[in-house]
Order: structure tokens, then C-alpha cells, then sequence
């Protein structure tokens, strides 16, 4: 029933998914000039004032203040800009419901999972796909706006039935509407023109068998979010590690390595500058 009408939600979404989109298919090269992204950030002054913010943040802190956009750019370079042009975006997602349990919920849980699939890319050996995992992390959700705005009080209820229960959202989605967040997400993504890795990861995170030529980056971000999953929606009845065994020899980690990881992050995030920022800009202290 309400399926239908996520797209039209979709289309007011209080963000400039053009400018963000643009931004991320700008490629990671000498060729793409500060200039342009410069022109593309510009336009958006939320979105510049937002970048500003965190560039004078603890994590970028200088003995003067960060004032130009040029400034910044530079002073992070193209890959850093990118994850926060898609942070700062996604901070003005939800402007008139930011004390909502679903936006605490929603943000906290996808922040996580960014971090973590960003750590355990470089923690295995593939610090090349660190910054897509980010990315892709921070947006694998994204369908659940969509599915949440049709229908809050039902959607809000379905996600404290799974808390309870332990049962996967994109089955109890199922259930209420016909459609998961992953199946809506990877129509928004694609809609938005982002890049396949990312509508690809918000398709098949999860799945044991991974069709999408990404699947490096889905299997780092389908870890990140059991792994998130456990320390945030079902900290007091977690899912056992040993459903993440598919995944084992792409990691080259072993379950009880997991199992230390998951045991001690929250502790080690709390101390990265970046994630305090972005817990700040999304107001989930």
C-alpha cells in the first residue's frame, strides 16, 4: 500500500543528491581539478557550510580557521571531500525529524557500519576500497527512508519487533509492504545517477551470494553491518558471529578474530575524531 508512494517522498527529499552525485563519479585523479569540485560544492551553501564545520573540526584542527572552500578541499583532498559532501548531505536528510527514533536509529546504525566497513577494509589488507566502503556503508540503508516516510508509526513498530526478535528487517519489510530496503534503495540509488558500487551494495548486502562485480566492497560492508547490527539494534540479543563464515576467506579473518573486533570497537570509535564530528553533525550524542 504504501510502496507506491515512496518515490513521490523521494523526489522532496531536503538534499542535493545531484551535487553529491556528481561528486562521487568525479574520478580520483590529478586530472579532476579542486576547481570543478569547487563549482560543483559551491552551489549547495548548506553543503558548504556543513564541509567547512568539519574541516575546522578537532579531527582537521589548524592554527587558523578553515574560512574558504577552496581551503578545505585542498586541505583534505578529493577522496575525503567526497565522504563528507555524502555526510553532509545525508545530516540535512531528515530536517524536521531529527528527534524521531527512526533518524537516531537510522543514522547511528549506517554511521557505524561506514566506519567499520572503512576499518576492516584497511584492517584486511585492502586500503584501496576503504573510501568506498565508507560511502557505501553510510548509504546500504538508504532504502529505509523511503519505506519509513510512507508509513512511520508502522515502520517504527516493525523495527522494535525486530530488536526483539532478531528477525531480518528486509523480511518483516517483506511482510508489511511487498518490497525490502534493499530492492528500494538500489531504485533510489540508481535514480540519483551514484555510482554502481553503491546502488549495487544496497541491493545485495547480506546475501551470501553476491552477483555484483563489487562484491569486495559488499562483502566489507555486509560484515560492517552484522557486525553494527550487534552493537546498536540487537546489543542485548546479538546474532552469532558464525552466520558470517561465507565471508571468512575473503577476510582472511577468523570468527574469533570478529569477535574481537566487535567486542572492542565501539571503545575504539569513541575515540576517532571524525565519528565524534559526525555524531555531533547528526545530533546522536
Amino acid at each position: 500500500m504504501a510502496v507506491k508512494n515512496y518515490a513521490q517522498y523521494l523526489n522532496n527529499i531536503p538534499v542535493m543528491p545531484d551535487v553529491a552525485s556528481k561528486v562521487l563519479n568525479m574520478a580520483d585523479s590529478k586530472d579532476s581539478s579542486f576547481q570543478s569540485l569547487e563549482d560543483l560544492i559551491k552551489v549547495d551553501p548548506g553543503l558548504t557550510s556543513r564541509i567547512l564545520r568539519i574541516a575546522n573540526s578537532a579531527m582537521y584542527a589548524r592554527q587558523k580557521e578553515v574560512t574558504q572552500l577552496r581551503t578545505a578541499i585542498t586541505l583534505l583532498g578529493l577522496k575525503t571531500i567526497k565522504n563528507l559532501v555524502i555526510l553532509a548531505t545525508g545530516a540535512s536528510l531528515f530536517a524536521a525529524s531529527k528527534q524521531t527514533p527512526f533518524y537516531h536509529f537510522f543514522w547511528r546504525h549506517s554511521i557505524i557500519t561506514a566506519f567499520l566497513a572503512r576499518d576492516l577494509a584497511i584492517k584486511t589488507g585492502k586500503r584501496g576500497l576503504a573510501d568506498e566502503a565508507f560511502v557505501a556503508g553510510l548509504l546500504h540503508n538508504i532504502g529505509q527512508v523511503a519505506l519509513y516516510f510512507s508509513d512511520r508509526e508502522n515502520y517504527e513498530k516493525m523495527l522494535i519487533e525486530a530488536g526483539t526478535t532478531g528477525q531480518r528487517i528486509s523480511e518483516l519489510e517483506e511482510g508489511l509492504y511487498g518490497v525490502n530496503h534493499k530492492t528500494v534503495g538500489h531504485s533510489v540509488l540508481s535514480a540519483w545517477n551514484f555510482p554502481t558500487v553503491y546502488a549495487d551494495t544496497a541491493h545485495e548486502h547480506g546475501n551470501n551470494n553476491i552477483t555484483s562485480e563489487h562484491k569486495q566492497v559488499i562483502i566489507l560492508v555486509s560484515t560492517a553491518d552484522f557486525l553494527a547490527s550487534n552493537l546498536s539494534l540487537l546489543k542485548d540479543n546479538p546474532k552469532d558471529l558464525n552466520l558470517l563464515q561465507p565471508f571468512l576467506p575473503f577476510l582472511g579473518l577468523s570468527i574469533a578474530a570478529l569477535a574481537v573486533i566487535q567486542g572492542e570497537y565501539m571503545g575504539q570509535l569513541n575515540q576517532d575524531k571524525l565519528f565524534l564530528e559526525c555524531q555531533d553533525l547528526f545530533n546522536l550524542n
